[in-house]
């Protein structure tokens, strides 16, 4: 790793950890003599059973003009080292160094006062985050007109709506000019169209070769922007490579979940009839949980009946990992297809024929509705999943590298063609 010497380097972060208390009793007197002769005598602190480290011997550079994305699952330490790098909060270990004058566009307002007026507001925050009063004063317009509240800007803030508060602490914070700007899932304030503006003025920021730490959950943006990415995981950096490649082991980890969480699914049903389970075969009627693009997909759908049911109506569609709105379904609501009679334990297999999906986890969802398709004999739920993977990785690798992410990739694949003329 480069030394915090070298020229070259913005930001440095140097075998940081971060513990926090668990709970809200207040330490006694001992524990607090305590903790200060361990500090005194330079020992970390105990690890008691009330705490939990949120970052654990975390080190990485972010070079002058470099855009560093950070990604991870809810709790992995994002926030926490964003809070240590802007100076929210200390390191219980490590060092870290930013060289040059930073912006924090993490807890938007945090330096506003609420009985003043979002012009004295934007006046002392300026100053705050580092601005002379006359920066400040040479800036006010610009600023105010990218928050788009001219007509809100004498009143005080504590009258603001949530929206306009952030909107106004972003704004501020956009324009103090920094050589390094550290940036949250903070970006997704206001409506739509500010939004975009705040996104387009990170953009510029970023290809005018300032540095950036950005955390998102928005991996396309990542992806956009980002030079590299460090991929944390309870609180440890999992990956540090460039955007494809962490990526792509991001989405697979989280893609596994997925399947791992829909195979605990117990499907159930009404006396008349229940699921007792939900396979996927291939063509040939081999079980498999993972299939290349266009191949054929069989969904095997085993139920029990109490007695004869009469013309049971099956319902199986395919959502991708989400569980957001079909992207293929098979209904015979709608294709009439429905036997005449069922009873006792059978199964019923519903063949998807060169299914046009890409690369990811996939959900199956299905019901079953009575005679008269009115009424449910199993209601709409989640039945099981299985993965699509890349044609090239033979079926002893399917398990891991299978997620491929790029902007050119959507669930579904379309025959097209391009024409010029």
């Amino acid at each position: 790793m480069q030394t915090s010497s070298d020229a070259t380097i913005a930001v440095h972060v140097d075998d940081i950890s971060k513990q926090y208390r668990l709970g809200t009793a207040r330490s006694s007197i001992r524990e607090v003599f305590s903790g200060v002769g361990r500090k005194i005598l330079g020992k970390p602190s105990a690890d008691a059973a009330g705490s939990f480290w949120a970052l654990r011997n975390v080190s990485f550079d972010v070079k002058r003009g470099e855009a560093l994305g950070i990604i991870g699952a809810n709790g992995a330490g994002k926030t926490t080292i964003l809070k240590i790098l802007s100076r929210i909060t200390k390191p219980t270990e490590g060092d870290i160094q930013l060289f040059g004058r930073f912006s924090s566009l993490i807890e938007l307002g945090a330096g506003f006062h609420p009985e003043l007026t979002g012009r004295e507001n934007v006046l002392l925050n300026g100053v705050i985050l580092g601005l002379s009063q006359k920066e400040v004063r040479k800036r006010f317009d610009q600023i105010v007109a990218f928050s788009e509240l001219e007509r809100f800007i004498d009143m005080p803030v504590k009258r603001y709506s949530s929206g306009m508060f952030a909107r106004l602490g972003f704004a501020v914070a956009a324009h103090v000019d920094p050589d390094i700007m550290l940036v949250d899932e903070v970006l997704a304030v206001g409506d739509m169209s500010f939004q975009q503006k705040c996104y387009d003025l990170l953009t510029r920021f970023v290809r005018s070769g300032k540095t950036t730490v950005f955390i998102s959950h928005n991996l396309f943006v990542i992806e956009q922007l980002c030079d590299r990415v460090v991929w944390l995981e309870r609180g440890q950096v999992k990956m540090d490579d460039i955007p494809q490649r962490v990526l792509s082991g991001y989405l697979d980890s989280q893609e596994q979940r997925i399947l791992e969480a829909a195979g605990k699914v117990e499907a159930e049903g009404s006396q008349d009839l229940w699921i007792t389970g939900v396979d996927t075969l291939d063509a040939e009627g081999k079980e498999r949980d993972w299939f290349a693009p266009d191949e054929d997909i069989v969904v095997r759908v085993r139920y029990a009946t109490k007695g004869v049911v009469e013309r049971p109506h099956f319902v199986v569609s395919i959502s991708d990992g989400q569980g957001g709105s079909p992207l293929i379904i098979a209904s015979m609501l709608v294709d009439s297809a429905a036997p005449s009679q069922v009873e006792g334990a059978g199964e019923m297999l519903c063949h998807f024929r060169s299914v046009p999906l890409r690369q990811r986890a996939y959900l199956i969802w299905g019901e079953v509705y009575d005679a008269d398709r009115t009424r449910l004999l199993v209601n709409w739920q989640r039945l099981g999943s299985f993965r699509v993977v890349d044609e090239s990785i033979d079926a002893g690798q399917a398990a891991r590298g299978s997620i491929r992410h790029s902007r050119t990739d959507a669930p579904i694949r379309v025959p097209y063609e391009w024409k010029q003329k």
